[in-house]
């Protein structure tokens, strides 16, 4: 199996086994990413090829099998539930809960990542960034972690991985007011996004 060698040493160790099985099951393609911002990874069809799920190649371990868990459960949701009308709806998260809940079992994951994936299967969310719960988890795991938009002083300037440039405003609910100095439009960005602070003007 072509993707196996691609996606072992990327994950747990500790869920090779289960993993490996899962992936047996799956006909499709499994291919790295460059990293991008918007998403952590998708699945994506087209009648008469073989599927495809494409995962960010700088995720974490615990990140990626989860990322590639809820890529999977797209796969089977597309191969097995025809009639599924909502990317994430009832199929999917139920798909989701059965292909998480074995790798919670078996104790996979750190502490702090199975506390947050517990509680989040209760209702998945449509992706690890709208859970912030679990993404403060995850990225407790990363070494080497940045600030991140929550933990700057309102006013402050930082920059994010593509190189643009903003401004920190006011949290609006759940996101803050961000604007960019580029161009000048007003952006809702998430609170546990990683950045680069710059020394003010």
């Amino acid at each position: 199996m072509k993707s196996w060698a691609l996606i072992s040493p990327r994950v747990p160790e500790s869920a090779h086994p289960r993993l490996e099985r899962v992936l047996r099951a799956y006909s499709g393609q499994v291919r790295l990413a460059p990293p991008r911002q918007s998403k952590w990874g998708d699945f994506r069809w087209q009648a008469g090829s073989l599927s495809r799920i494409s995962i960010n190649r700088d995720l974490n371990p615990e990140a990626f099998l989860i990322t590639l868990l809820h890529e999977l459960a797209h796969a089977q949701v597309h191969a097995w539930d025809s009639q599924y009308r909502l990317p994430h709806g009832l199929e999917w998260q139920r798909r989701y809960r059965d292909l998480v809940q074995p790798f919670l079992d078996d104790g996979v994951f750190s502490p702090a990542v199975h506390r947050a994936l517990s509680l989040g299967l209760r209702q998945p969310k449509a992706s690890c960034g709208a859970d912030p719960r679990l993404l403060k988890a995850l990225q407790g795991t990363q070494e080497n972690g940045h600030p991140t938009v929550e933990s700057l002083p309102e006013g402050s300037l930082f920059t994010v991985r593509s190189g643009r440039q903003f401004k920190k405003g006011p949290k609006r609910r759940s996101r803050y007011s961000c604007t960019e100095l580029g161009t000048g439009r007003t952006f809702a960005v998430h609170p546990l996004m990683e950045v680069h602070p710059v020394q003010n003007a």
